[in-house]
């Protein structure tokens, strides 16, 4: 009863649900409130519609289809986050990452903050019965509208560079180099900043559709809606002109595939085909190699085109319809008598009231465009590689299976002198002519004792043969006379052989041997 009687006097001589603005003073919130005057029912009387607004336009489930959109905008919070820390952290052959792509990106996160910041807070919308809060009575209101400002605006911004780096590289058969990238960096961030910060110290945000603050609509077509749309109509024309390029290229190409057919003097048959037929087919080649290439950029600009550019022209639309309405009742009064005649039951009045503002389906359209713009992004930008990619490098710093590394091979970087080669010490020679003619008995040409480096087939490495198991022949024994074999270079060319010859055998050795045979 007492919140009842408080709100009847603050309604003064409006009828109810309206409540008279002097109760709560004209100044200072005035941009968020719907307010009209009703010179009919007593000169200088102001009628304010109570807050929130969206409660007597929409209804209750509206604010479900509000909590979906905030939902999605955490998934594209996500995405995004995981696409940028990818593009940092793993190689570009593997993301494919672009300067064009981070801008995207970057603006992609922004929109998503302006609607996740109230999805966790859950603000309060009005400041009392007929004002809503703004970005000086709320904090949450004044983040969340900044990061709205700030998305938005840089999305068209980067989608227009985008549009120009395309148009460069189909049309023109320019490809963008560093002076372009330098001149990216500075219009794009340097544009969506000025306009920015104009906004937001000019405009200023305050809630009007659920829980995420928006701009107000006093001065909003100068400083935001106007450029926003210049912009993206900038890019839409950069855009168009790229397409009918394409078209064009692509019909004289199938107009130029028509060969003529002559008849050559040697009577066979033969077909000419002049120059301008050749650099029309190279042209669409080279069109068509680039747009493959580019397929993934040129969606991305349709898509966030469409996004922004519905967007704006809704925010608009709904701005000049509401400072419409204040200023003439004629149109408002049937939505206004029917709040007057059922001043609890106001689901009599939504039709009403979505036919004077916007309905609630191009609202909700809005909203779920906004959020998906993010996840639109993220499938394009998304490559499968960049999983494979991570796997690698969790792998190569927390997995157990690692390249092995000697320790000597660390040691050798810190103390050279640990290397095993290093230590070989040739020895001296006592003098140059000895070097040449003969290397006397340091030198062995089989154990290969100058350089100093260990004979691996001595008897004291050589490992035991071992038979296989399914192997038949055993390793014999040298013979006396094949381990008595001398090598005789006189007899190399001779025989025609390798110059090994037996040695001659006395006649005692002979007659030894032939008494071991006989034993």
């Amino acid at each position: 009863m007492a919140n009842t009687s408080l709100a009847s006097s603050l309604r003064g001589l409006c009828p109810p649900p309206f409540f008279d603005v002097s109760m709560f003073g004209s100044g200072g919130f005035p941009d968020g409130r719907f307010c009209a005057p009703v010179p009919q029912i007593r000169a200088g009387l102001s009628c304010c519609l109570p807050c929130p607004a969206t409660d007597y336009l929409y209804p209750p489930e509206f604010t479900t289809w509000y909590r979906v959109a905030e939902g999605l905008n955490v998934a594209s919070l996500a995405a995004m986050t995981f696409l940028l820390v990818s593009f940092i952290c793993l190689p570009a052959e593997k993301t494919r990452r672009h300067y064009l792509s981070y801008g995207l990106i970057i603006a992609a996160i922004f929109l998503a903050l302006g609607f996740v910041i109230p999805f966790g807070a859950r603000p309060p919308q009005c400041y009392d019965e007929i004002t809503p809060n703004d970005m000086f009575s709320n904090t949450t209101c004044a983040f969340s509208g900044a990061f709205l400002i700030a998305g938005g605006l840089s999305f068209g911004v980067w989608i227009f560079i985008r549009a120009l780096s395309m148009h460069l590289q189909i049309c023109w058969d320019v490809m963008p180099g560093k002076r372009f990238f330098y001149w990216a960096q500075g219009l794009g961030w340097g544009v969506a900043a000025t306009f920015f910060t104009v906004t937001i110290t000019i405009t200023g945000v305050s809630f009007r559709f659920g829980d995420v603050c928006h701009v107000n609509s006093a001065n909003s077509m100068q400083d935001f809606w106007g450029p926003l749309l210049a912009i993206a109509g900038a890019a839409t024309l950069v855009q168009l002109s790229t397409f009918a390029y394409c078209i064009k290229v692509y019909l004289k190409n199938m107009w130029s595939d028509d060969k003529t057919e002559t008849q050559s003097s040697a009577g066979l048959p033969s077909y000419t085909t002049s120059v301008r037929t050749r650099s029309a087919r190279a042209v669409y080649r080279r069109v068509r190699k680039v747009v493959w290439l580019q397929w993934r950029g040129i969606t991305i600009v349709v898509f966030i085109l469409v996004d922004v550019i519905f967007f704006s022209v809704v925010f608009v639309y709904l701005n000049s319809v509401e400072t419409h309405a204040t200023e003439d009742l004629d149109k408002a009064m049937p939505f206004l008598l029917c709040l007057i005649t059922n001043p609890t039951s106001h689901d009599k009045c939504y039709s009403l009231g979505q036919d004077l503002f916007v309905n609630q389906s191009t609202v909700i359209a809005i909203l779920i465009m906004l959020s998906l713009a993010g996840i639109q992004l993220f499938i394009l930008l998304f490559r499968a590689s960049m999983l494979t990619a991570w796997l690698d490098f969790f792998r190569s710093r927390f997995g157990s299976k690692r390249e092995f590394v000697s320790l000597d091979a660390k040691q050798y970087t810190d103390n050279p002198a640990n290397f095993e080669l290093s230590k070989v010490q040739i020895p001296s020679l006592k003098s140059p002519q000895s070097a040449v003619t003969s290397p006397g008995s340091e030198f062995d040409p089989y154990r290969r004792d100058l350089t100093g480096t260990p004979d691996y087939f001595g008897k004291e490495v050589q490992r035991e043969y071992r038979s296989p198991t399914l192997s038949f022949s055993t390793p014999r024994a040298p013979s006396q006379a094949a381990m008595r074999v001398e090598w005789d270079p006189r007899a190399t060319h001779a025989r025609g052989g390798l110059g090994f010859h037996p040695p001659a055998i006395s006649d005692d050795e002979e007659e030894e041997h032939a008494m071991k045979n006989k034993i």
